[in-house]
């Protein structure tokens, strides 16, 4: 696949998707590079269903009131340096007139029911009291179809400016249309700080996940919707609506990643899949289009990842547009956050009817043909898997369908060892184990790429970028070497086929090789050196693949050609070219398949297709709400002629994998553009589309519609 995008930033995506070589952004869609990411800005750590783990911590160091509001017609909160517990700053609260007025946070969002949550906090009065002060922490609470009640959560009694800890434990039942947790204080003038809040949760989370979240903003609040940065102002506005009255606002960025942010980790359960639907539209007083994305920042033991759902969409002050995705939580996650951002600029723009929704649970087709079976004795057939899928409905339809599996992301060079010495197997290995005791074989990929491969690999002894030095060349050979005989050392005895280099190729170069940092640093040496290191790591019988995208294309075919004889012919071990394979409806030929694996057959080489999919758009611009099935007939057909070919190639093709599990989980759901598209041969609910049944019983396929070629 074409090296398109952008720059890593920690993981994969999409929700999850599976990112083929030559595309990395996330996770997975073209999600932004690391530096157009913030850090958590509310210091904020959320638990997915675990004991004693934080949900909201608020020490209000960013200089922003961190979603806490005032809570009172006069009230005024900031944050101030004056005091603090912890850090340097507190939330101040003045011009207080009642005795329920202060600081007011919304925690609907962050809340469940049947969960016991502690909350603790700090609180200083700003001078001496003539009269003690009683300080509570109360929860508001608006049963849904019921009356609004409040609960005192913890409470203490104060006369100076020493620091008070308040502290207890609160729970509620039932659906609730609003829940909000605010400090009071028994005498109504006395202004107030409060530091270190912390809502933790101390109780197991329900196993039955939410059914999702709604925000149409008609009751005229943000609905938990906050300023991601703190700097930029989130608000209601009755200015404009897609339905309704009221839509929210975002004004006043100052970086692309800021932007209006939803916390939704007490929504959002590890392996349930959820669909997310927004409509965006720019402010009047821009001008010019802009791009948006919705993307999600995941937290996790201090570290942050960024994964794209809804990739850059074009908007204008014209007219809403529609966003529309899917979201899988794949990992674990101490907080998971949606926010809106732009690929560029720093546009204002209103979101309306926003929906996360629970996808109800997959169930594969159990008395359906597998897959695999059909190709015993021609070829083991392999799909992509991220560990998630290992489990549930996704594991059955593996287990059933494929002999084969290669990890879509986590053996990629910035997965297992994002950085120098630290390696990261745990996601590996759970894909290894599935397949271990399902009897599945396993491909490696891979090994050495110039993309998903950590920055630190290309910074010389000093931490500069390298440049093409003597010293530069050995020590970036030496770090290759190194993370090969690291990984095959851990795999070796349970994976044979190996990616060892991919996509060297330029066809646009004068001598066809790719100007890669590799490149730039050794020269074609990286090749040579990690394909030998490899043999040797890996043992004698491991095949060795050298895989690449357009390989059907004549001109980059041939360089590819050219350069795998001449590492041959230098004893190179080289058993095999891996063909990508990203295809579309249209294009290209399948005789240009089929030559290509013919010509690398003739130096003695295997072929493997390694990553098939079939986009049904023939450019970067069409978007359909919803695919013809005309065109999933058409694909039908061509998927039945292409496997045609390779049953005819059977003695040059050991594997074919194919490029994701279903169409829920394609990268093509994001790339050139976020659009729908349905690739591969099982649908976004796990169920066999014409696509498989044109490999299994063609006459379950509908005729090819009129002026169709197939």
């Amino acid at each position: 696949m074409r090296s398109f995008l952008y720059k890593s930033f920690g993981l994969v995506l999409v929700g999850v998707l599976l990112l083929p070589v030559g595309w990395w952004g996330p996770s997975v869609a073209e999600a932004t590079p690391t530096v157009e990411h913030s850090p958590p800005v509310a210091d904020t750590v959320l638990a997915t269903g675990s004991v004693n783990k934080t949900i909201g911590t608020y020490g209000f160091e960013q200089g922003n009131g961190e979603g806490w509001k005032p809570r009172g017609t006069y009230t005024q909160i900031a944050s101030v340096s004056e005091a603090a517990y912890g850090g340097v700053h507190s939330l101040k609260v003045t011009a207080r007139t009642e005795v329920w007025n202060g600081a007011e946070l919304d925690v609907k969002p962050l809340l469940q029911p049947d969960v016991e949550y502690e909350i603790s906090g700090y609180v200083k009065l700003d001078g001496n009291a003539a009269n003690p002060s009683v300080i509570k922490l109360t929860m508001e609470q608006q049963q849904t179809g019921g009356a609004t009640a409040w609960k005192t959560v913890a409470q203490a009694e104060t006369s100076d400016t020493s620091w008070v800890k308040l502290q207890g434990t609160y729970t509620f039942t039932g659906e609730m249309d609003a829940l909000k947790l605010y400090v009071e204080n028994s005498n109504p003038a006395q202004a107030y700080y409060l530091d270190e809040v912390e809502i933790k949760q101390v109780s197991e989370t329900p196993t039955e996940p939410t059914s999702g979240i709604v925000s149409g903003f008609e009751d005229g609040t943000a609905q938990g919707w906050v300023s991601r940065m703190g700097t930029e102002t989130v608000q209601v506005s009755n200015v404009d609506a897609r339905t309704g009255s009221y839509s929210l606002l975002t004004t006043g960025r100052q970086q692309t990643y800021a932007g209006p942010k939803l916390d939704v980790t007490a929504t959002v359960q590890k392996g349930s899949r959820y669909t997310v639907s927004a409509w965006v539209k720019l402010a009047p007083s821009e001008q010019q289009p802009a791009k948006v994305r919705l993307s999600v920042q995941r937290d996790h033991q201090g570290e942050s990842t960024y994964e794209t759902v809804v990739g850059k969409t074009a908007i204008t002050a014209g007219g809403w547009t529609h966003l529309s995705g899917t979201y899988t939580l794949a990992h674990e996650a101490d907080t998971v956050s949606m926010y809106f951002e732009t690929a560029e600029g720093t546009a204002s723009f209103y979101v309306d009817d926003f929906e996360l929704s629970l996808v109800p649970p997959l169930a594969i087709e159990k008395d359906i043909p597998s897959l695999h079976g059909l190709y015993q004795g021609q070829f083991s057939l392999g799909t992509a898997i991220e560990a998630f899928q290992t489990e549930g409905a996704y594991g059955e339809l593996v287990q059933k369908h494929f002999n084969s599996v290669v990890a879509g992301n986590a053996m990629k060079p910035i997965s297992l060892q994002p950085s120098e010495g630290q390696f990261h197997w745990e996601e590996a290995d759970r894909i290894v184990q599935f397949a271990q005791q399902h009897g599945i074989a396993i491909r490696f990929h891979t090994l050495v790429w110039h993309n998903q491969t950590g920055d630190w690999m290309f910074k010389d002894k000093n931490g500069q970028p390298m440049t093409p030095t003597a010293e530069n060349k050995k020590l970036l050979l030496d770090r290759l070497e190194t993370h090969i005989r690291a990984v095959a050392a851990r795999y070796k005895n349970v994976i044979t086929d190996w990616d060892v280099v991919n996509e060297v190729i330029d066809p646009d170069q004068p001598d066809g090789m790719r100007r890669s940092k590799w490149y730039q640093i050794t020269g074609t040496d990286y090749i040579d050196k990690a394909f030998r290191v490899t043999r040797e790591a890996a043992g004698p019988n491991a095949r060795l693949f050298i895989n690449d995208y357009n390989t059907h294309e004549p001109k980059k075919r041939d360089f590819l050609y050219n350069l795998v004889r001449d590492l041959l012919a230098k004893g190179v071990p080289i058993d095999g070219v891996g063909h990508q394979s990203h295809i579309r409806l249209e294009f290209p030929a399948i005789g240009e398949i089929e030559q290509s694996i013919e010509k690398f057959a003739s130096l003695g080489l295997d072929n493997q297709i390694t990553e098939l999919d079939m986009g049904l758009y023939s450019n970067d611009t069409d978007r359909y709400e919803t695919i013809p099935e005309a065109m999933l007939i058409r694909q039908a057909y061509r998927y039945r002629a292409l496997f045609d070919m390779f049953s005819r190639q059977r003695e040059h093709i050991s594997n074919v994998t194919i490029w994701g599990t279903d169409d829920g989980n394609t990268w093509l759901s994001m790339f050139p553009i976020a659009r729908l598209d349905k690739p591969l041969l099982f649908d976004e609910r796990l169920k066999a589309k014409y696509a498989y049944w044109a490999l299994v019983d063609p006459s379950k396929v509908p005729p090819l519609p009129a002026g169709s070629n197939e």
